[in-house]
């Protein structure tokens, strides 16, 4: 296993450099447009995107092929991926604590609370993003499953704009404070859920692959 991610984390050195550049970036978007959550938002959308590029270079280097005659399992291989993700998610969202402490210090505090619950609505929208993007890459290759990860990625976000224009629409009042703070509070035990199911199904697609 420590082999496996340190070969990931060889691979997504140079991406590593370009993050830091778009952390700058991000961090003086948000200043001067005032919007403390930007850069914790775009930097964890950036690292939950990591693994994706991690095994889009495994695939066009052949390391599968290779990797199913080495006495691995297939198992750890698949665990690799999503403890690569885990842990760089992880690191998006300490780097985007400390660098919405620095904005909000900075923007005299403003919207504190707001760009808090932002950061952690996109943290777990990404790791559920991730949770289905890596299945479907792990059966369909990343080449190939280009098109469905775009509508992985699109798909919801329209029906969650039509639901929405519907409701308004239709006069139909939006959920309590009260439904929306215990969505809040168990969202993240869906996430792992999520994370974890997602798992087992790669682990299952990937036994199922010829070497």
């Amino acid at each position: 296993m420590k082999g496996l991610l340190l070969k990931d984390f060889c691979i997504l050195k140079k991406q590593m450099k370009i993050v830091a550049v778009l952390v700058v970036f991000y961090a003086i978007w948000a200043i001067v447009s005032k919007t403390p959550s930007m850069m914790g938002v775009m930097i964890i959308l950036l690292s939950i995107m990591l693994p994706i590029t991690s095994m889009s270079y495994d695939e066009a280097g052949q390391w599968y092929r290779y990797a199913f005659s080495l006495p691995i399992s297939r198992r750890a291989l698949v665990l690799s991926k999503y403890v690569l993700g885990f842990l760089v998610s992880l690191c998006g969202l300490a780097i985007s604590a400390v660098g919405n402490i620095a904005v909000l210090m900075i923007t005299g505090w403003e919207n504190a609370l707001e760009s808090w619950l932002i950061i952690i609505g996109f943290l777990e929208i990404g790791v559920i993003f991730l949770s289905v993007v890596i299945p479907v890459m792990f059966r369909f290759g990343v080449e190939k499953g280009r098109l469905l990860i775009i509508a992985i990625a699109l798909i919801p976000s329209l029906l969650a704009v039509m639901i929405t224009g519907m409701l308004e629409s239709s006069g139909v009042p939006m959920p309590s404070g009260d439904v929306l703070q215990a969505i809040f509070y168990s969202s993240p035990l869906f996430t792992l859920a999520v994370f974890l199911v997602s798992f087992r199904i790669s682990v299952g697609i990937c036994r199922k692959k010829e070497c």
